[in-house]
This record gives C-alpha cells, sequence and structure tokens, in this order.
C-alpha cells in the first residue's frame, strides 16, 4: 500500500500547495502624458508590509492606518517607478482613501508625476514579491484613449511602454497568467483531480490510454463550459456576486467527489465537467475582472486567458492522471479512493461553509 499512499499524498500536494498563497493583486494605473496615477493594494498585504495592525488585535481600522498615512504612502510608492527617457520620474502621493476589489478592501494612493526626461515610458513594480512570489501586478497605462495592461511578476518586474507592437507580448502575459491562476487555484486543482478520480473509477480495468482519453473529453467538457460563462461575464451579460460564485464552486467539489463514492452520474464524466464547468468560469471571470481589462482588448485577452487555462489544466492532467492511475490500480484494492474522495468532501463543505455562511473552517 506504500506506492498508492505516496501517489495519494503526491496529488492532494497539488491542490495543497497553493493553500498558503491566496491569490493577491495590486493595480497600479499610470496616465502615461502625465506620469500620474493612482497605486492600490490590498490592506491585508499592506499590513503584511507595514504592519498596520498596532495593538495586535487582528483587525485593522481606518484611524490605524491615517496614524501613518504619510510613511505608508511613501512607502507603497518606493515599490513603484515610472521613468520616462532612461530618467526617474518624481512621484508626489496625494490623500489616501479606500477602494474595493473582488469583496477586498483596498488601500488607494493617487500620486503626481514629475519628468525630466523625454521618449518611451518605462514602468517597474517590486511590492510585495520578497514576501509573496504568487502576488501579481496589474499596471494599466493610458496614453491617447487606448490602454495597455501589463502583469508584474517576480520574473517580470519592469516594462517599456510603446505605442508599437508589444500586442504579441501582451497576448503571451494574459497565456502565462491563464496558466498561472489554475495553477494556484486550489478550488480549480481540486475540482479537477475530482474529475480525474471519477475518469479513472470509469475506466478501471481498460488501460491508462483508455482512461487518458476519457480525460481528455473532461477537460475539453470543462475548458468549453467555463469558456461560455466567461465570455458572457467578462463582456458584462452575466453578473453573479463573487461571494456566491465562490460558495458554488466550493460545492461543485463536495457533490463531484460523493458522486465518486455514491455514483449517480456514471459513464459521462463529461458531462458532469460540462455542468459544474459553468460555475467555475464564473470564477475566472471575477480574476479578469479585477484585471480592468480595456474594452479594445477584451476579446483577444479573454482568448489568450483561455489558452493560459487549457495549457495549465493539460499539465496538472499530464502529472495526476498516471498517480491517480497507480493509486487505483487493482492489485493495491479500491481502499484509498474512498478515503481520498472523502477528504475532498470534507474540504469543498469546509469551503462552501466559510464562503457563504462566513464560518472559519479552513486556514485558507
Amino acid at each position: 500500500m506504500i506506492r498508492p499512499l505516496l501517489a495519494l499524498a503526491f496529488i492532494m500536494g497539488i491542490s495543497s500547495s497553493a493553500f498558503a498563497h491566496s491569490q493577491s493583486y495590486g493595480y497600479l494605473n499610470v496616465n502615461a502624458e502625465t506620469a500620474g496615477g493612482q497605486l492600490q493594494l490590498a490592506v491585508r498585504d499592506a499590513d503584511l508590509l507595514y504592519s498596520l495592525d498596532e495593538n495586535g488585535d487582528g483587525s485593522i481600522v481606518w484611524g490605524e492606518v491615517t496614524a501613518r498615512e504619510p510613511e505608508v504612502a511613501t512607502a507603497m510608492l518606493a515599490g513603484i517607478s515610472v521613468n520616462r527617457g532612461g530618467a526617474a520620474c518624481g512621484l508626489l502621493p496625494g490623500p489616501m482613501m479606500i477602494d474595493d476589489h473582488g469583496g477586498e478592501t483596498y488601500l488607494a494612493v493617487p500620486f503626481t508625476g514629475s519628468c525630466t526626461g523625454t521618449g518611451e515610458l518605462a514602468i517597474g513594480y517590486t511590492l510585495l514579491f520578497t514576501r509573496d512570489a504568487q502576488h501579481r501586478g496589474i499596471v494599466a497605462v493610458s496614453e491617447g484613449g487606448v490602454t495597455q495592461t501589463i502583469i508584474m511578476s517576480p520574473d517580470v518586474q519592469s516594462a517599456t511602454i510603446s505605442a508599437e507592437g508589444g500586442a504579441a507580448s501582451r497576448f503571451a502575459t494574459f497565456v502565462a497568467h491563464g496558466a498561472h491562476h489554475i495553477w494556484i487555484g486550489y478550488d480549480h486543482i481540486l475540482f479537477l483531480i475530482t474529475l480525474l478520480l471519477a475518469t479513472v473509477l470509469g475506466t478501471r480495468g481498460l488501460g491508462l490510454g483508455r482512461s487518458l482519453i476519457e480525460a481528455t473529453k473532461v477537460v475539453t467538457a470543462f475548458t468549453a463550459s467555463h469558456s461560455v460563462t466567461l465570455a458572457l461575464a467578462a463582456t458584462g451579460l452575466v453578473n453573479i456576486p463573487s461571494e456566491l460564485t465562490e460558495s458554488l464552486i466550493a460545492l461543485t467539489i463536495a457533490l463531484a467527489a460523493a458522486n465518486n463514492i455514491w455514483p449517480v452520474i456514471t459513464g459521462r464524466v463529461w458531462a458532469m465537467a460540462l455542468v459544474f464547468g459553468l460555475v467555475h468560469g464564473l470564477g475566472f471571470a471575477n480574476v479578469l475582472a479585477d484585471l480592468g481589462l480595456p474594452q479594445e482588448s477584451l476579446l483577444v485577452s479573454l482568448l489568450a486567458f483561455n489558452i493560459g487555462v487549457e495549457l495549465g489544466q493539460l499539465a496538472i492532467v499530464v502529472v495526476a492522471l498516471p498517480l491517480i492511475y497507480m493509486l487505483a490500480a487493482p492489485r493495491f484494492g479500491w481502499k484509498s479512493m474512498p478515503v481520498a474522495n472523502g477528504l475532498i468532501i470534507a474540504v469543498g463543505l469546509a469551503w462552501f461553509s466559510d464562503r457563504a455562511l462566513g464560518t472559519a473552517l479552513m486556514p485558507f
């Protein structure tokens, strides 16, 4: 039983590897003509960097922020840079405000810019990368009525804004972001693994090749369905609160795992992926909504993001499917499969309780 148990541990590790990293974003908007703009950082991230909770009571009030406003605003702006023609532009903070993204409170620091150089504009962003490698900076640069969006990461901490070209680079950026979102989206990963468990259970004794064919159908159905709701939500045709969407996503995980133990849907795992994928597409849409995509590049960005999600899913399938197949090998018995699905049900229900009822059963 050692090999299947190791496989089970590894599979669960795939989904738990991101548990310590709830995705965080910073938002930087820059007017290329004035070098001014606004920088936003989640309160929880600002607390991680600047220890805003001075009395240590576990909550941050506005008074704790305003008491250190000049210090915090200056420190936040020190994490970005605006350069014109190779010369650094001076950034002067304005009065700090608050904003909201996806139900989370953000500190917003408006700033004015003063540049002495001429030529192309370059933006730098280094906030939080040394503390959280999963953090991403969403940089939107507006010039002449056109907005370019760049996603900053530990590997991409600066970008030169050019009116010529850059479309291929931006496309690649959103492909990478789609894959990244899947790899740190532990609920989406766990749902996909649950579908793979169902696939292997439904094809046991038929060989790994047949399992791979069925897994391809499942992933294709999942991609097709979440692409539909992603497009509808991102274009504003469907608008569902993120709290409801995230709660439903957790519920789909528990229901899919329960179906693996007490089968209701058999032989058509792809159909379950097709239906539940509609819900997960709304979750992906919430991510794209937070990116603040300009309308002129919305469809291209949607396509690139979807391609990235698909590539990220296929990478998970390539790694996880052989391990699940080994876990379910008849010579080891099937005892580990109900255990795995039972654990997934427990996690899914705990997430549902936390997201829908406001409990704190899960630390992530």
